[in-house]
Parts: structure tokens; sequence; C-alpha cells
């Protein structure tokens, strides 16, 4: 298993069922839900305990997922560790305003969660 630890940053309801799908690809991996961009900035900035793949909701009060993405990157621990864009708006402005990245990717935000679990499949599998 590649990824043991995820963190899940998203103010809306879409988490809960993220965090169903995260269990049906691995009942393993050890899952976090954060609803506070700003918090979870601050956390990360006082931790060396990282965890190995971010799944961010691109549209999250008080930051955008573009900016945010830049504050990520810009702490120390966290340059490499791969991070997923989910978002229901804009599909394709997200991939654009995140493909200068490396080992970023965006799934859709969906409610069938034999879809979420397929996405999610293909991104802990890889």
């Amino acid at each position: 298993m590649r990824y043991k630890n995820i963190l899940l940053v998203d103010h809306t309801d879409d988490s809960k069922l993220l965090m169903t799908a995260i269990k049906a690809v691995d009942e393993k991996i050890n899952s976090t839900i954060e609803n506070n961009a700003l918090q979870v900035l601050r956390k990360l900035n006082e931790t060396n305990n990282f965890p190995d793949l971010i799944f961010i909701d691109y549209h999250m009060p008080y930051i955008e997922g573009s900016e945010f993405l830049e504050l990520l990157r810009s702490i120390k621990g966290l340059k490499k560790i791969p991070i997923v864009f989910y978002s229901a708006h804009s599909f394709e402005a997200v991939k654009n305003a995140v493909k200068k990245h490396k080992e970023v990717w965006c799934i859709n935000k969906q409610n069938n969660l034999s879809m979420i679990t397929k996405s999610l499949k293909e991104i802990i599998n890889c």
C-alpha cells in the first residue's frame, strides 16, 4: 500500500462520501478530514508528520485551491507529497490552474460512490 495516511480538506458534506470511498479502496488507510484550509496550513507548518496524500476541495472558503496549493508547496515537507484536487465546478478550469505543478491530479466531485471509488483506486493504486 503506497498511501497509508490521507488528509482530506473539504468544507462540505462531500467529504463523507470521499471517506467512504477511501475505506472501500483499502480499510487500512488512515484518513483525516479538515474543513478549514487556513487551519490546515497552520497545523502542517507546526509538524513533521505529514500525510502521504492530500485531497483538496478546490473551492474552499477564505482561500482558492491554486493559492492553497502554492502555500502547501512552500512547506518544506510537502513539496513532493501528491495532491488531488476535486471539484464539481469548472473542472477544466481547475485542471488548467494546477497543470504546471508536479504530483497534482484532478478528479470530478460526484455523488456516485462507485464512480468515486473507481477514481480513487486509480490514484491510490498507481
